[in-house]
């Protein structure tokens, strides 16, 4: 799997179309249509993406055979490594690709002298059993008022 930093517009432009229909793809039998639309234009948007780059978040398409398969994304805070956005379309999901990220993971947890932290919808029981294999704990649940009416209900996961 090939990782392609995204640093430019032009780049995210290439990008986007794949980015939402994963987006749809992860959100939308977990939380609704409605309120995954609301969430890919309130916190994945290219403006808004644009501007988590500069301020330091770190995005990366991922490819297989030059076609973009994913993304991943993560901040390096001052005590944990933020596993911010974890995504693989459907159809590469069950391939060990997500075992590959997550030693990438791993390795900057391991240069950086942190624990990796990330946040996952209580609902995606995927992703929570994937992350618990992975060796992650369950710190807390965590409810975050995102406006409109909506709300994240998410559980906060760790690993040493």
């Amino acid at each position: 799997m090939e990782k392609i930093k995204i640093t430019t517009k032009e780049q995210l432009d290439d990008f986007y179309p794949v980015l939402v229909k994963i987006w749809k793809e992860v959100f939308t039998p977990v939380i609704g249509s409605n309120q995954a639309e609301y969430m890919l234009e309130n916190y994945q948007s290219k403006d808004l993406i644009m501007q988590e780059i500069t301020a330091g978040i770190n995005y990366y398409a991922l490819l297989i055979n030059g076609v973009y398969v994913g993304y991943i994304a993560y901040e390096v805070r001052e005590d944990y490594l933020y596993l911010s956005k974890i995504y693989i379309a459907n159809e590469y999901r069950n391939q060990g690709f997500m075992r590959e990220i997550f030693d990438f993971f791993e390795e900057l947890g391991q240069k950086y002298g942190l624990k990796q932290r990330l946040w996952v919808n209580q609902g995606n029981t995927q992703g929570i059993r994937v992350y618990q294999h992975l060796g992650f704990q369950l710190l807390e649940g965590k409810i975050t008022n995102i406006g409109e009416g909506y709300q994240m209900v998410d559980y906060v996961f760790e690993k040493e």
